[in-house]
C-alpha cells in the first residue's frame, strides 16, 4: 500500500468492568482515515462528545506499541505497551485527571492488502488515585465501500 489515505468505516467497541463488578459496554461508529507508512499505521477519526464538542482521534501502531492521542474538548495521549505501566494526563472539560494504563494484551491484524484491519486492547485504568478499572477497547476498520 502507497502512503495514500484511506477512507474507512470505523467500530469502536469498549467493554469497561469497575472493581465493583459493574460492566458498562459503549459502541461508536465513525468515518475515518487510514494510511500505512513503512511500519507506522494511521487511523483517525472525529468523535462529537455530547455537551461537550469535537475530538480528533489518532491511533498510532508500531511493533512494538499502540498510542491513542485524543485532541480537543479532550486531550490525552495514552500508550499501550504489553507489561508496563505508563502515565498520561486526560485534560476534560470538568477536570484533569492521572491517568495510569497497564496493557495485558495488544493486537493489531491486518486485512487483504491494509483495506481493513482489527486493533484489540485489554487493560487496566486507574484515575487518580482510584481503583483501576478494566477496559476491553476492539476497533474494526474497512476502506469504505466506493
Amino acid at each position: 500500500m502507497t502512503n495514500k489515505a484511506l477512507t474507512v468505516d470505523i467500530t469502536i467497541d469498549t467493554d469497561i468492568k469497575d472493581p465493583n463488578g459493574e460492566n458498562e459496554s459503549i459502541r461508536r461508529e465513525e468515518k475515518g482515515s487510514y494510511v500505512q507508512r513503512g511500519g507506522l499505521h494511521l487511523l483517525k477519526y472525529d468523535e462529537e462528545m455530547e455537551d461537550v464538542g469535537t475530538v480528533k482521534n489518532t491511533v498510532i501502531i508500531t511493533d512494538d506499541k499502540i498510542t491513542l492521542k485524543r485532541e480537543g474538548v479532550v486531550k490525552m495521549h495514552q500508550v499501550f505497551r504489553i507489561g508496563q505501566r505508563t502515565e498520561t494526563v486526560y485534560r476534560h472539560p470538568y477536570g484533569h485527571f492521572r491517568m495510569e494504563t497497564n496493557t495485558n494484551r495488544m493486537e493489531y491484524m491486518k486485512g487483504t492488502e491494509n483495506r481493513s484491519g482489527k486493533i484489540r486492547l485489554e487493560y487496566e485504568v486507574a484515575l487518580n488515585d482510584d481503583e483501576p478499572r478494566e477496559h476491553v477497547l476492539q476497533i474494526d476498520f474497512q476502506e469504505e465501500d466506493a
